[in-house]
């Protein structure tokens, strides 16, 4: 079971990178002044290629239910991150720059220090069940820290604004893999609809649309990929936290392993990093010039 929701989290983060980079592209479209307001909600709406990325999301969805329903959330939510290299293949791409050493460096950072990490994870962490009490705790945790950060968004503009507002989504969503998790086990425990936990249902919901409306306007004040880099990045490290520390999940690893998953992750970070900063560095710098044989310039020169 483990191996297919590795296999599910993979699509996932195909789905999820494909996602992003459609919504961006539709964002952008009807922003104003890089800022996304309730007043343009009806446009975006209308958007196609926005619309496009909401159905890739919904494979996003589909994907990584069956993924946390099947293993643990340690092993499969830092699969996840894989969306941020999918989404600056992507923009390269369509953009028709080609990707330098540094952002090649940190897609190779980020895939190898993921995949040792889930190999590590999927031999040793459990999944065990969660109770309506650590919901809750999870749910006051994530909730303040997300507040505090749309706070601190909401007075910045640019930059600053989309890393404060991607980061909360990020953290939102780390809480919706958790919620999920709580349902499912419900649902695969003691199937019917009278068992099922509507508060935690209702709690998705309500997590889920705050997420998707702070990535949207994160898009609207920066880049996809940085977008993706903090969105992506704090999905798996806040399930993991809540996974180790509220669920138990790790319960049995030893200092070894801890020491090597320590490493692992930190790796995958840096080459979020990296892939953070090559995009900031492709984007800075000014457009090549073509090149003009020299009595072109020349003729133009004289023309003038």
């Amino acid at each position: 079971m483990t191996v297919v929701a590795i296999g599910c989290a993979l699509a996932s983060a195909v789905f999820a990178a494909l996602g992003a980079f459609l919504q961006h592209s539709g964002v952008r479209r009807v922003s104003v002044d890089g800022s996304l307001r309730l007043r343009t909600l009806p446009l975006l709406l209308r958007e196609r290629t926005w619309l496009l990325g909401v159905l890739a999301h919904v494979g996003t969805a589909a994907t990584q239910i069956t993924a946390i329903a099947l293993a643990p959330l340690v092993v499969v939510q830092p699969i996840t991150v894989m969306s941020l290299p999918l989404v600056a293949l992507f923009g390269a791409r369509a953009t028709g720059r080609r990707l330098g050493s540094l952002a090649v460096t940190g897609i190779a950072a980020t895939a190898g220090g993921l995949a040792v990490f889930v190999v590590l994870t999927a031999r040793t962490a459990v999944a065990t069940p969660v109770s309506a009490d650590q919901t809750t705790l999870a749910g006051e945790i994530v909730a303040a820290f997300a507040l505090l950060l749309v706070g601190f968004g909401a007075s910045r503009t640019g930059r600053a604004r989309c890393l404060a507002f991607a980061v909360a989504a990020g953290a939102l969503y780390g809480l919706v893999s958790v919620l999920i998790r709580r349902i499912t086990q419900a649902v695969m425990d003691q199937p019917g609809i009278p068992w099922l936990p509507w508060m935690s249902l209702l709690a998705l919901a309500a997590v889920f649309l705050a997420g998707s409306w702070l990535i949207q306007v994160a898009y609207a004040s920066g880049p996809p990929d940085l977008v993706v880099a903090c969105g992506t990045a704090f999905n798996p490290i806040t399930a993991i936290l809540i996974g180790a520390s509220v669920l138990g999940e790790t319960a049995g690893i030893g200092a070894d392993v801890t020491t090597a998953l320590a490493v692992c992750g930190g790796t995958a970070v840096v080459g979020i990093a990296l892939l953070a900063h090559s995009h900031a560095a492709a984007f800075a710098a000014p457009p090549a010039e073509p090149d003009v044989p020299p009595n072109a310039r020349a003729n133009s020169a004289r023309g003038r």
